[in-house]
């Protein structure tokens, strides 16, 4: 099941060069976002056994990212049937870069070789790269090359922490994870620390923390919103994921204080650089471009605080994905009825479309965290571990930014929806297969924020537990 789960959409991106119609191709991608979908939900009652000598193994770590993917390219897939009614160009490349992106994501989740992992993200880029120029203008070219070259440079970086993962282990002359975790004493722990730095800032690029966090505003601020609810909610999770892998790790050759450390000033980074940043910026796409960095923050945050932390920052991995389609769905969707995502250009979107100014606030609220979504939850639980683990300082730095980022978003949002009304010059009417999209990712996060299900706290804490905390 899991070579067929990598295998489908793969092939099916070669379908999309065939001589077919635009709503073919788009209900060729629903489709096999669909079976994606079953099947990975099927998952949640019985894990399937390994594959490919176990390097192909999905786990409850993997089985949380699995889903988070499959649930966004479901959630994309259907969104495009609606954004297309308005759209002139054709989207060949486009569905099938997505087929061939969820084809990679799902080898990343079912990846135990940290080589293999490796050369899984590394594929994310190559075919998350087309997607940002779709408009095909200088800014978006512009934006393509500068996400090629961040994080090429910082896949790089990751390749030489594999490498020196690889002299770490000698004795296991494997980088399967099982077979890591199992020779951990015989580890060469400077080697290992060198490991740990190089593997920490080269996924960190990918992920868009702080300091190298620069080609997210330009990518996500050129990207439609449908592309951009990928690289945020999948894309920069697939790295996340390696993290995640690495703590495993660490915790096991007793090196977790060393990577924690790490991980404290990577995240405190991430949440200072969008609140000076964002308190400037006009433009709404650019502005949840800095809101991701947060929350990338947020989640390497989450990681270095124990298991409490740890628990706090899966689920808010899952409430992330979930708040990034309300907030770049909703973008992409005034971005085609304004023709622009800038302030100036856009107010009044409550009275013009009522439908897509309820979703703007609530990609505010769910966005910055604010109950009753599931951000609030996730983050509480966070910042509760960083309480209850003694760092108050690194407490008090985050409620700060959080306020600092909640009043740089609302201030532009706010006057989206509420100021003086703007004439829209495309579309003229409201989308059901684009607002069904949105809708069902904000009421999960209504619901996940009141109440969580017994299924899925076992499976966060099984996640937990196999991590070492």
């Amino acid at each position: 099941m899991l070579i067929f789960l990598i295998l489908m959409p793969f092939l099916c991106a070669f379908l999309v060069f065939l001589p077919i119609g635009k709503k073919s191709r788009l209900w060729l991608l629903f489709g096999v976002s669909s079976i994606h979908a079953v099947i990975a939900g099927s998952f949640w009652r019985e894990l399937p056994p390994p594959e490919f000598s176990a390097y192909l193994t999905l786990d409850p770590i993997g089985l949380i990212f699995l889903s988070v993917i499959s649930f966004l390219f479901l959630s994309v897939s259907a969104y495009m049937i609606g954004y297309f009614d308005n759209e002139k160009r054709d989207g060949r490349t486009l569905v099938a870069c997505l087929l061939f992106l969820l084809s990679t994501m799902t080898l990343v989740s079912v990846s135990y070789h940290m080589g293999l992992m490796w050369v899984a993200i590394e594929t994310t880029t190559l075919f998350s790269a087309p997607l940002i120029s779709f408009h095909r203008n200088k800014q978006s070219l512009e934006a393509t090359w500068k996400y090629l070259l961040v994080c090429s440079v910082g896949i790089a970086l990751a390749l030489l922490g594999t490498f020196f993962l690889a002299i770490a282990a000698h004795d296991s002359h494997t980088l399967l994870l099982p077979e890591l975790l199992a020779g951990q004493g015989s580890m060469t722990i400077n080697w290992l620390k060198l490991s740990v730095i190089f593997l920490v800032v080269g996924y960190g690029c990918k992920m868009g923390l702080a300091p190298t966090h620069s080609w997210k505003p330009e990518a996500y601020g050129q990207a439609t919103g449908m592309v951009v609810v990928i690289m945020a909610g999948a894309l920069t999770q697939c790295a996340f994921l390696a993290l995640v892998r690495v703590s495993q790790i660490c915790f096991k050759t007793g090196l977790y204080e060393f990577y924690s450390s790490i991980l404290v000033v990577t995240a405190v980074l991430s949440l200072i650089v969008p609140a000076v940043f964002m308190l400037g910026e006009r433009n709404v796409k650019r502005l949840f471009a800095y809101s991701s960095v947060e929350h990338m923050g947020i989640l390497v945050l989450g990681l270095s605080l124990g298991s409490a932390g740890i628990f706090g920052s899966l689920f808010h991995m899952i409430n992330n994905a979930l708040s990034k389609v309300v907030m770049f769905l909703t973008a992409g969707s005034i971005a085609q009825k304004y023709g622009s995502s800038r302030v100036g250009d856009v107010r009044g979107v409550i009275r013009a479309y009522p439908v897509t100014g309820i979703f703007l606030l609530f990609a505010l609220f769910g966005g910055t965290g604010m109950f009753p979504f599931a951000t609030f939850h996730s983050e509480l639980m966070i910042l509760n571990s960083a309480i209850m683990s003694g760092r108050y300082i690194l407490f008090v730095i985050a409620i700060i930014c959080l306020a600092l980022i909640f009043t740089g978003l609302g201030k532009v949002v706010l006057e989206m929806v509420y100021g003086e009304p703007t004439e829209p010059i495309l579309a003229r009417k409201e989308n059901f297969m684009m607002n069904a999209a949105i809708a069902v990712s904000a009421c999960i996060m209504i619901v996940l924020g009141l109440w969580m299900p017994e299924p899925l706290k076992k499976m966060l804490q099984d996640a937990v537990s196999m991590i070492g905390a």
